[in-house]
């Protein structure tokens, strides 16, 4: 009787999974924040120029970290006659409490984009939405810039979304999206014959 070994072998996903997955955390955010009463714009050069960022992460054109590192969007509030540049990062097997950035971005975020907010979609965490800003993250551990942005749920710095039905529903889509993603490993099986 043969037996059947199976391999797990781990590999980074695709630039361009990462990035659809990104791109739905930047949407999520966006849709809260402008459904709640802000005015949300695309403010990051991929909104406008995704065919040179598509360059730079080839090789093919020279990194341009203060272009590179531009927050994702602006967000506009008239009441309070504030403007906030936000970063999306999304975090689908990371919990708020142990996210992590790379430290190349985060340093290039804090020199280039110092009062820009950082805001982290966890799918499997309670309030899913957090945000603070760069310079005031509680970092964890510095080696791989891990921090803990669990006491900073969206609403700490954009308070409208405290009063909004659409807080709870968007929370219950974006753990049903992520409920079966992974992005920081895939596992793929090889079958191995004995």
């Amino acid at each position: 009787m043969k037996s059947k070994l199976v391999r797990i072998v781990f590999k980074e996903p695709s630039f361009a999974y990462n990035r659809v997955i990104g791109n739905i955390g930047k949407e999520l955010v966006r849709t809260l924040l402008e459904t709640c009463g802000y005015a949300v714009y695309p403010f990051g050069y991929e909104s406008y120029v995704t065919h040179v960022k598509d360059l730079i992460h080839t090789g093919r054109l020279a990194r341009f970290p203060m272009l590179q590192r531009m927050p994702d969007i602006l967000v506009a509030d008239e009441e309070s006659r504030s403007i906030n540049l936000v970063e999306v990062i999304t975090k689908t097997i990371k919990s708020p409490e142990d996210a992590d950035i790379d430290k190349s971005k985060l340093d290039e975020l804090k020199k280039f984009w110092p009062d820009s907010f950082l805001a982290v979609v966890a799918p499997k965490s309670e309030k899913v939405f957090y945000a603070e800003k760069v310079t005031e993250l509680k970092i964890t551990d510095p080696e791989f810039v891990n921090f803990d942005i669990s006491e900073s749920p969206i609403t700490k710095h954009f308070p409208k979304v405290e009063k909004s039905k659409v807080l709870s529903e968007l929370q219950d889509l974006c753990k049903r999206l992520f409920s079966n993603i992974r992005t920081s490993i895939f596992a793929e099986e090889k079958g191995l014959s004995s």
